[in-house]
């Protein structure tokens, strides 16, 4: 019997590749969701840190009260930029998710179908070695009544 060869091993292969190129993708979806999480942060804490040393400076100027509310206010449009970058981020995300999901669903079920054609091949060897042995076998038998018929007289 010739050895197992799974026909479908290309797509599987092409399956692996293109769910690793999309874990990749989903890799650099989370990265970017982190970074954009940190800059929330470090804004938001420079935002704190500048009303702080204003607030606490020992005579502060009122230009520095009017510097410090356009301050205010272009962190309060970097904030919503964020957040509205972080919704886009988090669809992208959610559609990433589910393409690579898809992809190892598919390579799950090429990998049970490979298995399954792997034991059907081993079982017809192991068919085809009982039905040679049993061949040999009655071989043997008939060669061994054959002798014992000819040693009789």
């Amino acid at each position: 019997m010739p050895p197992f060869r799974f026909r479908l091993q290309r797509v599987l292969a092409w399956y692996e590749r293109r769910c690793r190129i999309e874990e990749d993708r989903l890799r650099a979806i989370l990265s970017d969701l982190s970074k954009n999480d940190a800059d929330k942060v470090r804004l938001r804490e420079e935002r704190e840190a500048t009303e702080r040393s204003i607030v606490e400076s020992a005579s502060p100027d009122p230009a520095e009260f009017a510097a410090l509310a356009r301050y205010i206010e272009g962190t309060r449009r970097e904030l919503i930029a964020l957040d509205e970058k972080r919704l886009q981020l988090e669809t992208m995300l959610r559609e990433q998710q589910t393409r690579v999901n898809a992809l190892r669903t598919r390579i799950r079920l090429l990998e049970k179908l490979r298995e399954r054609r792997l034991a059907e091949h081993v079982a017809g060897e192991q068919k085809e070695l009982e039905e040679l042995a049993a061949d040999a076998f009655r071989a043997a038998t008939s060669r061994q009544a054959l002798a014992g018929d000819r040693s009789q007289p």
